[in-house]
């Protein structure tokens, strides 16, 4: 169920979205210049999206030992793509703003995320671990395809234990990694890409009924700092954190490639693609993008907490990109 929740939600979100974007390529210089610049967008996003799990209100749950403090549960959310990042690309390609980015949402395109999380207090030491896991395998619903994991560690260390007076503090370091991948068919059939550049050679690629296909990954190291203080059954939390590692995101198309004229001996598609700075192959074309992005992030909340179970709501703001997320997460917790 969770699956097909998530994988819904990106095709709703993510995929509309992008189809108006690719479906009128029609030179090979813009679609490099135009889909890097979004590509890089794209990634420093990441950071903050692979901070959904592990999203708990109380800043410190307490020792393993005499009495055990533990919780698992599941957390959901998503982050936004700010719409600036397509409002470029649309720019960019020539495209009537009104028609491509008419149905999305002034804030920026939703990013869905999800993991199952669990927390262990420490041993002798004021410290808790959480771990995270969300995975959903190479599933397709219709004609779109689609792949997701996310996974990470965190400790955090109690500054103050909390007490009827004091709030709890913690500091704390993590690791994530987010990867995904979605692909769509475009449905406009053959196509082509005009003005590819060749030692003084132009050339048009045919693209035969190509499918739009987008992927990412990330590894990001994460420190954070958060204060919460329950009262009665409600626990508000408030806390900064700051994101760096390495991302990655691919986009282009999954087609059958060929070109108008015969090419010079000893010059292949690649050797085109090198030309114009992007990657071209007899079964696809695409641009890459690596960057290290690093993020600082607000974020706060509060949860409910009754008995055993735990009902988490929060939010976060990207300082770097103004980008903006919520989480929802629930759980058992002794």
């Amino acid at each position: 169920m969770i699956r097909k929740i998530m994988v819904l939600l990106i095709v709703l979100m993510l995929v509309p979205a992008a189809l108006p974007l690719f479906a009128q390529i029609s030179d090979l210089d813009t679609f490099s210049s135009s889909f890097e610049d979004f590509s890089a967008e794209f990634a420093r996003s990441l950071p903050m999206n692979s901070s959904i799990g592990l999203n708990w209100s109380d800043a410190y749950i307490g020792q393993l030992l005499p009495i055990p403090s533990v919780g698992a549960g599941i957390t959901m959310g998503f982050t936004t793509i700010p719409i600036g990042a397509l409002e470029d690309l649309v720019d960019d390609l020539g495209l009537d703003s009104g028609s491509a980015l008419g149905d999305i949402p002034s804030l920026g395109v939703p990013l869905p995320g999800y993991a199952f999380d669990a927390r262990v207090g420490g041993l002798f030491l004021p410290f808790d671990v959480g771990v995270k896991f969300g995975t959903i395998p190479d599933i397709e619903i219709g004609d779109v395809s689609f792949e997701y994991t996310n996974f990470g560690i965190d400790v955090r260390y109690a500054l103050i234990e909390g007490g009827v007076i004091l709030p709890k503090v913690s500091v704390g370091v993590g690791y994530n990694h987010l990867s995904g991948r979605v692909s769509a068919p475009m449905g406009i059939g053959d196509t082509t890409i005009d003005s590819v550049e060749y030692d003084d050679t132009t050339y048009v690629l045919s693209l035969s009924d190509p499918d739009i296909e987008f992927d990412w990954s990330a590894n990001i190291f994460d420190v954070k700092a958060q204060v919460s203080k329950q009262f009665l059954i409600i626990e508000p939390h408030f806390g900064l954190g700051a994101s760096y590692g390495r991302a990655k995101t691919n986009a282009g198309f999954d087609t059958t490639v060929t070109v108008d004229q015969d090419l010079p001996e000893g010059v292949t598609l690649a050797d085109l693609g090198k030309a114009a700075g992007v990657d071209i192959e007899d079964k696809g074309i695409g641009v890459s993008s690596d960057v290290s992005p690093f993020a600082v992030r607000a974020f706060a909340g509060a949860s409910l907490n009754v008995a055993l179970f735990r009902l988490d709501v929060g939010g976060m703001y990207n300082f770097n990109t103004g980008a903006l997320g919520a989480t929802l997460g629930a759980r058992v917790q002794l």
